[in-house]
């Protein structure tokens, strides 16, 4: 299974365009809640993804809620050509009250979701999709349990001490830009 920490995503992709980097044509951005490419998933193309859920915040009313996990449902993701499973990504918006409050409702979720299906021997591997630190111990926990784990990550904002926790990383920059800023000489 794929969990995806859009919060940490969107804040990293932000950054990077602020930084002067250019996103592909074909990315999928909501300002402040939602950044895709069906790519994402692609260091776990060789697996049977069951499901691949995207954990958010939103600001707005119930209506706004609704539309974005409409349009998180349209999404899709890489998976391996021969299996019948469903493509579409499955939607866990949580509603926030302000843009400034930080809140830790995904990263909560994300960890009991991951040692809920692992526990329960769901899964036999798990993609992350985040650079947070505060992973880590859910990291360590998957792995004590037999459970590859991967992550996908923008280097920017990819905490260090995660590179060397799993299996294998795949840095989400080469699918996402078109182009890098000019590093002066």
């Amino acid at each position: 299974m794929v969990f995806v920490d859009g919060e940490n995503l969107v804040a990293r992709y932000q950054d990077m365009i602020r930084d002067g980097f250019i996103p592909r044509d074909d990315m999928f951005h909501d300002r402040d809640v939602t950044v895709w490419h069906p790519s994402f998933t692609q260091l776990a193309q060789f697996h049977e993804i069951l499901r691949v859920t995207y954990y958010t915040y939103v600001v707005g009313d119930d209506d706004r809620v609704r539309a974005i996990q409409e349009a998180i449902r349209k999404l899709t993701f890489v998976k391996h050509r021969a299996l019948p499973l469903p493509d579409s990504v499955t939607p866990c918006v949580f509603k926030k009250d302000s843009r400034s409050r930080k809140a830790k409702g995904v990263d909560i979720q994300i960890c009991v979701d991951v040692l809920s299906h692992v526990y329960r021997h769901n899964v036999d591997a798990v993609l992350l999709l985040s650079g947070d630190g505060d992973y880590e111990p859910l990291i360590d926990e998957v792995l004590r349990n037999g459970v590859q784990v991967f992550l996908s990550a923008f280097s920017k904002g990819l905490h260090p001490r995660l590179r060397d926790k799993v299996d294998a990383l795949y840095e989400l920059d080469g699918t996402t830009w078109q182009a890098r800023p000019e590093t002066p000489p």
